[in-house]
């Protein structure tokens, strides 16, 4: 299982996360990618071979051949959405053989735990390569075959539940979590009754080709220049502007303060995983003092958190899962942090004395897995202001806050964002603007191996 885990991340890592165009073509036939044209292909697709050997013999009498996106053969098969899962299965038999039925079949499941009896299978797809006839099978065989895996799939409503259509989820895999996304391909080797079946099987990685909105003209325009991204009050129609929140305490024990923050996210609320969100925060108070503490770069405290659903296997919650929970109120894990640094002005307007902005961004991981919900299993994130780590500053407890909360890690104001694969269609990618010397140091991306 290690081993298996440690190919899927591979795969995921090695490829291109932020393709800008969705792809470059579909796979070419399996027949087809053998004869040599003269002509170079559009892309050049991995061949992968799977075989079954009677025991004792080093010479397979089962091959099945896949063509994929992964890099080299001795990972996964790897597979965008929109691609075909191309390939042929070879049978060498040198005695008759009574063989009922010889099927391919795609399969992608959500598995909540360890033991498979659990899995719930979203979709399938079967190709029959061969069916019995009057005859008996010896010799040689080559059947081609195709199976295009659909971009969503509705599912009828279950104790579990609710009835819906549902986008593919991306294969998923952490050691650290127990439910998986998994997608198989196998071809089944059926044969009469009262005798074995066979089977040649593998995993194969499936990612989805989800991508945002554009952004606003003026952030368009400043990415293609390669100029300064304007403010709220300049370009609104370019973020989000989330509802102020106040933040109280005492500094230095001296004496009670209280300060208004607002944050500004860029809009859409969809980003391409391995790029910069961009992100404005900006603060008022009468205490110019507190000001200055809480506007230090190192004092505030954004960050991309991620929830995962579910968070114990159906044996440990008795096989109830609720599609339509706020995922919200699961544990959180922290993803990246935010960088800031100084702006010269504030969108709030009012001078500098009695407010401070700063401007910032999030890097997004390049191999950060994307949203999705699929039945019971859900990847969610937020953009979470926590408490401020400000020297001198020892904050109040909010009205939101009980006596069972840890002021410290509870959010001040979260934000749901959606992370997707690729950039928006016909638009210049974004750019990162901290400088070098106000980049934090970030968090390791989540263990995929």
């Amino acid at each position: 299982m290690a081993d298996y885990v440690h190919r899927i991340a591979q795969a995921l890592d090695s490829m291109d996360p932020t393709i800008s165009t969705p792809f470059d073509g579909p796979p070419p036939s399996y027949a087809a990618s053998r004869r040599s044209s003269g002509v170079p292909p559009h892309r050049v697709f991995t061949e992968h071979q799977f075989h079954l050997s009677s025991r004792g013999s080093n010479s397979p009498w089962a091959t099945l051949n896949v063509l994929s996106r992964s890099p080299n053969s001795t990972q996964l098969p790897t597979f965008l959405e929109g691609d075909k899962i191309t390939g042929s299965f070879i049978l060498d038999l040198d005695q008759p053989e009574s063989i009922a039925c010889v099927r391919a079949v795609a399969k992608g499941q959500v598995i909540p735990g360890p033991a498979e009896r659990d899995a719930f299978t979203f979709v399938e797809l079967t190709s029959i390569l061969w069916s019995k006839d009057n005859g008996k099978l010896r010799g040689h065989y080559e059947w081609p075959f195709s199976l295009e895996l659909p971009v969503s799939v509705t599912l009828a409503a279950t104790n579990h539940f609710p009835a819906g259509t549902y986008r593919l989820p991306q294969s998923f895999f952490e050691r650290r979590f127990p439910t998986s996304v998994q997608y198989t391909l196998a071809v089944h080797i059926d044969r009469s009754r009262f005798r074995v079946n066979s089977r040649v099987q593998t995993n194969f990685t499936y990612v989805p080709a989800t991508r945002p909105p554009p952004p606003s003209p003026l952030r368009q325009l400043a990415y293609q220049q390669n100029s300064p991204l304007l403010g709220p009050e300049a370009d609104p129609a370019g973020w989000e502007q989330l509802p102020p929140f106040a933040v109280r305490g005492t500094i230095f024990n001296t004496r009670q303060v209280q300060a208004t923050c607002h944050l500004a996210l860029a809009k859409p609320l969809s980003y391409t995983r391995g790029s910069p969100i961009p992100c404005i925060f900006a603060l008022t108070s009468q205490d110019t003092q507190a000001l200055d503490l809480l506007s230090s770069p190192r004092a505030v405290s954004v960050h991309l958190r991620r929830r995962l659903k579910p968070t114990l296997p159906a044996s440990k919650r008795n096989g109830i899962f609720d599609a339509n929970a706020d995922l919200s109120a699961d544990l959180a894990e922290t993803i990246v942090a935010a960088s800031w640094w100084p702006a010269s002005s504030s969108f709030l307007g009012g001078g500098t004395r009695h407010t401070r902005q700063l401007n910032g961004e999030i890097q997004l991981p390049p191999s950060l897995k994307t949203s999705c919900r699929m039945a019971h299993f859900a990847v969610e994130y937020t953009i979470e202001v926590l408490p401020f780590k400000a020297t001198g500053f020892t904050p109040f407890p909010s009205p939101a806050h009980n006596t069972h909360t840890n002021i410290s890690t509870e959010p001040l104001l979260k934000q749901r964002v959606e992370i997707v694969t690729m950039f928006p269609s016909g638009c210049a990618r974004p750019r990162e603007y901290a400088p070098p010397q106000y980049r934090i140091q970030q968090y390791e991306d989540p263990e995929t191996s």
